[in-house]
């Protein structure tokens, strides 16, 4: 793109953790009333910062994630036939960047390797209520919670040692939150992982049909840098599509 003379730009990134909790608090939402991965987008009453669940995984398991060189974090699935006692999801608080460092990727790298480095090359877990107590957890602190973790290659930490104080804010404020309609989630037993970050694509330059200023150059998927999904992605396929259909 830039031998092209394609503008390109930076994308904000999503950093937060892997909460788990038990399957009874999501239950009636991803249960009783159908919803198997719901989406919940909150802004923080201090920062007015966007936060937002993602990745539901109903009786799920959370496992570690290949960030590459050497980097990782945490993800979560769930399973066809067996099942943890657990739901795990992502909290994330979405951060942009202006001059003089816009490149948010080399930011979110950045608070990977400080997690990874106190972690011991493993991701840290703590438990909400140590979070909120501003303390590490321990595995003795973990045994009496009631949230038995379903990972557990892992070193009891702290995340305020890693992440600044607005994301850490944000994410706290979230729970709160989220609680009004999950009751239960913001427990002091409540699992939290990290490092979770979501890096993404920088955004090139195009029209409404995904055209750049190459005439014949169009782009999709997530190297275009409009999408933050599998869903999505698809989608700028077809919208790729129906432009090049239109000037053939």
């Amino acid at each position: 793109m830039e031998r092209l003379e394609v503008k390109m730009r930076y994308n904000p990134i999503d950093v937060g953790v892997r909460v788990e909790i038990p399957n009874e608090v999501m239950h009636e939402i991803t249960n009783d009333l159908g919803i198997w991965d719901p989406k919940f987008h909150i802004y923080t009453p201090s920062y007015d910062d966007f936060v937002r669940t993602f990745c539901v995984c109903p009786n799920g398991y959370v496992v570690q994630e290949s960030y590459g060189n050497g980097l990782f974090g945490v993800n979560g699935h769930s399973k066809r036939d067996t099942g943890s006692k657990n739901t795990n999801f992502a909290l994330l608080t979405r951060l942009t960047l202006t001059h003089p460092l816009e490149n948010t990727t080399e930011y979110g790298v950045r608070l990977a390797q400080l997690v990874n480095t106190l972690g011991g090359t493993k991701p840290i877990l703590q438990r909400l209520g140590d979070l909120r107590k501003h303390r590490r957890s321990t595995w003795e602190r973990l045994q009496r919670s009631y949230v038995e973790p379903t990972y557990r290659n892992v070193t009891p930490g702290d995340l305020s040692m890693a992440y600044p104080n607005r994301i850490i804010h944000n994410l706290l404020e979230g729970l709160e939150m989220l609680d009004r309609v999950m009751p239960g989630v913001n427990s002091d037993s409540t699992l939290l992982y990290g490092p979770e970050i979501k890096f993404y694509a920088m955004r090139i330059d195009a029209n409404k049909q995904l055209r750049t200023r190459i005439s014949n150059l169009s782009v999709a998927g997530d190297g275009s840098g409009v999408s933050r999904g599998i869903v999505g992605a698809a989608a700028t396929g077809i919208i790729a599509a129906r432009g090049i259909l239109a000037r053939s």
